[in-house]
């Protein structure tokens, strides 16, 4: 690692080639959404979204109901639910889309351009905190950029074996620790990484400056985070919290001023944690919603598949650190480093349902420390096998093979896009087993006919009336329409398998009227949807239901109201 000073220096080349990067950066991530949209023709409506519909969707309602409302309620779930939920994220984009009446679909893209932008500028800003040398600053930018895990090998395990499915699909699609992918597909995690390294940045500033108005500036950043993903406040805190251990123990003091920096920020960003703790206390449905995040069955991949996921920079990563060097010789850029790369060990494993969500950020500092282990362990080594090459052309050709070798999961990711956005868009519209709770949500197009149908009851509803669905229409309800879906997420939906289950039964022949009729009234739904893929579930007829009252017919796609009991 070089001398470092206090505050980074640009020249305008390095912003001009960073831009020049963040453009093509952003083009590359862009494509398969123009394709996409291509594909979509005049007979299919493409969703906006490429990866995990689900989620995506649920964040849409919340920006819906963000249009007027400062808190939201869980519109994914027939049950009543209090409105508690603030993100400012969507609350902004919600607020921006009633303003301009811009579509969710728009103000995504633009969200996801900025967001792949301000994630490069805040990289390349804490890189250049630890590197004053130009090579190894972007050396390091890169690496945290681009870098991807070892999953392609799980993909040539799957063509090997010709299994149908890769083995430890989480270390391929674990997006939180990959910069290039939440740049192609997830806005709010880019956002999030991006805050995670300009705290980082501030407190290392506090640290080196002995001021304190770097640690404010961090705190107000930190409030930014926290008021859209209160669990990243789990990751500042524990970084912080080694990092003034490990000064402690290098100093044989107590580390007074980190404690000051801790204090400053615990104060002014926890609030938003609380927040979202009392949210699970106070009402019924939220918590129900918490308690379902087991059911994605995301959690951090196992310890032994860390070099999978994380990749050949990580490992890198790890063989830069000095286990022997003695505590008195490394200086705070060193000590914070430390902290942040051995912290996320812990964290990742904390026993909370949101865990993986913890992988954020973990990609920044392992940049830099693979940058640092390039120079300081394998460069050597080169240096050995060819005496006779500059060290300046050794040490680009090994950054050039480096970064070619951390790429190829991306590439992978992108490419498979392309199969998986053809596949649905030429196949069958509807899932094939849409009982299957992870067939029937995957849909990337959605036929004009059910597109026309959501925009229809979208005129006829209030945010407090319940649409019934099967889950591959009913994840699109609140979002599209405003009101309150039957069935619309694995987590958002209380008892979600339960009523995953009553969907299927609903539209099943052998269920009787009576029971149908129960069902509706219990939970006091007000329009059915039928379209291909209720059809798909059973041979029920609804145009027979004498409690069903035909309002919208499309061909095949057809919308009911549900007749009073009263």
């Amino acid at each position: 690692m070089n001398a470092v000073s206090p505050q980074p220096t640009t020249s305008r080349r390095d912003w001009l080639y960073l831009g020049i990067f963040i453009v093509v950066l952003l083009l590359i991530t862009g494509i398969p959404y123009f394709y996409a949209q291509r594909l979509a023709g005049d007979d299919k409506q493409f969703m906006g979204i490429i990866f995990n519909i689900p989620d995506h969707f649920q964040y849409f309602s919340w920006m819906r109901e963000a249009q007027d409302k400062f808190l939201v309620p869980n519109q994914l779930t027939p049950e009543t639910s209090t409105p508690l939920l603030f993100n400012l994220l969507w609350w902004t984009l919600g607020r921006v889309e009633s303003l301009t009446g811009l579509s969710y679909a728009t103000l995504y893209q633009i969200t996801r351009l900025l967001a792949g932008a301000l994630l490069a500028v805040s990289i390349f800003w804490f890189c250049g905190l630890v590197f004053t040398n130009r090579a190894k600053r972007w050396t390091a930018f890169l690496l945290a950029m681009l870098a991807s895990g070892l999953g392609w090998f799980m993909i040539v395990v799957k063509f090997l074996t010709k299994a149908a499915d890769a083995p430890f699909p989480f270390t391929i699609y674990t997006s939180e620790p990959n910069s290039f992918f939440t740049t192609m597909a997830f806005p709010h995690f880019s956002i999030a990484t991006a805050l995670i390294t300009l705290v980082f940045g501030m407190v290392l500033l506090a640290q080196r400056t002995q001021k304190l108005k770097y640690a404010w500036y961090g705190a107000i950043i930190c409030l930014i985070l926290t008021l859209q993903h209160s669990y990243d406040f789990f990751t500042i805190c524990g970084v912080i919290a080694m990092f003034a251990l490990f000064l402690w123990i290098r100093d044989r003091k107590f580390p007074v001023f980190m404690l000051k920096v801790g204090i400053i920020i615990v104060i002014v960003a926890v609030w938003p944690a609380l927040q979202a703790f009392y949210i699970t206390q106070a009402d019924e449905v939220w918590k129900g919603v918490l308690s379902q995040f087991d059911n994605a069955g995301a959690w951090t991949p196992a310890p032994f598949l860390l070099p999978i996921l994380m990749g050949i920079a990580w490992l890198l990563a790890l063989w830069s650190i000095r286990v022997k060097m003695p505590w008195k010789d490394r200086d705070d850029t060193h000590l914070f480093l430390l902290a942040w790369f051995v912290s996320h060990f812990i964290l990742i494993y904390l026993p909370l349902n949101f865990q993986i969500h913890l992988l954020s950020g973990w990609q920044v500092v392992i940049g830099v420390l693979a940058t640092i282990g390039l120079y300081t362990r394998v460069l050597p080594i080169l240096q050995r096998w060819f005496k006779n090459t500059p060290p300046s052309r050794l040490a680009l050709g090994a950054t050039v093979v480096l970064l070619l070798a951390v790429i190829p999961t991306n590439l992978y990711l992108v490419g498979q896009r392309f199969v998986d956005i053809k596949r649905a868009a030429t196949e069958a519209e509807v899932p094939d087993n849409p009982a299957m709770a992870g067939a029937s949500d995957n849909r990337l197009f959605i036929s004009k006919g059910e597109y026309n149908a959501l925009k229809y009851i979208e005129t006829q509803v209030t945010g407090e009336d319940v649409v019934f669905a099967n889950l591959g229409l009913g994840q699109f309800v609140p979002a599209i329409t405003g009101a309150r879906s039957f069935v619309g997420h694995w987590a958002q939906t209380l008892n979600f398998h339960d009523k995953f289950a009553a969907v299927q039964a609903f539209y099943n022949e052998a269920t009787t009227d009576v029971d149908r009729q129960a069902l509706l009234d219990t939970y006091s739904v007000d329009y059915v949807l039928y379209s291909p893929e209720e059809a798909k579930l059973g041979a029920f007829d609804p145009t027979t239901a004498s409690y069903l009252e035909p309002v919208y017919d499309e061909g095949s796609v057809k919308v009911f109201k549900v007749a009073s009991s009263g």
